[in-house]
């Protein structure tokens, strides 16, 4: 049995523990060993449900040990996982049972996929990427390393999001829409056209801000 230790344990760490109780594997290759997170906050870890393990700078990587990231900003969550590959972690993927995933989709190392996600014909989601509750990856997507989807994203067909891009919940693209690396679409934005590296965009259509 491997021993999963989530990196984050702020509000999202809480819902992945949930994800992670209902995931692929859970209780059969793997358990929940406790958190780790840099700068814990007090009343956070009150919520928790295990046990704050130390600091990812600190923490002696144990045998066994596998571990997930629950940090939704892009940038912080490349630098949180690199940490832990430099100290030779390994990230496994986390997916929950109620996800519908065609059968050649590809899913780089370390993804997360949440509950009720669907991941169309074709699609290939990138290493450490989040894919959060109730998103639909259309068919022929790409979806880049570190990139982090809300809940409730519409991504339709041939659409393709760069690395380290932040989608807001409820938001949704035209099918073959690009956007680039490290953008970021605002909650219920609707993404019509290109979107270049580093924009921030927000609205029905999206503009940039």
């Amino acid at each position: 049995m491997k021993h999963l230790v989530i990196a984050g344990a702020g509000e999202f760490g809480r819902e992945l523990y949930w994800t992670i109780e209902g995931a692929k594997g859970y209780g059969t290759e793997y358990d929940i060993k406790g958190y780790l997170d840099d700068a814990p906050d007090p009343d956070k870890i009150k919520k928790l449900q295990r046990p704050m393990l130390g600091a990812i700078e600190e923490y002696p990587i144990a045998e066994g040990d596998v571990f997930t990231c629950a940090i939704a900003n892009p940038a912080e969550r490349e630098i949180v996982i690199q940490k832990l590959l430099d100290k030779g972690g390994e990230f496994i993927q986390i997916i929950h049972k109620t996800a519908i995933i065609h059968g050649n989709v590809r899913l780089g190392r370390g993804v997360v996929v949440c509950p009720f996600t669907v991941i169309g014909d074709s699609s290939r989601i990138g290493d450490y990427a989040v894919l959060n509750g109730f998103s639909g990856i259309g068919h022929d997507c790409v979806v880049g390393r570190f990139t982090c989807i809300m809940s409730h994203v519409d991504l339709t067909g041939h659409a393709t999001v760069g690395s380290k891009v932040f989608i807001g919940g409820g938001a949704g693209t035209v099918p073959g829409v690009r956007i680039g690396d490290g953008a970021y679409i605002g909650a219920g934005s609707v993404v019509l056209k290109k979107v270049k590296p580093g924009v921030k965009v927000f609205g029905n259509p999206a503009v940039q801000i």
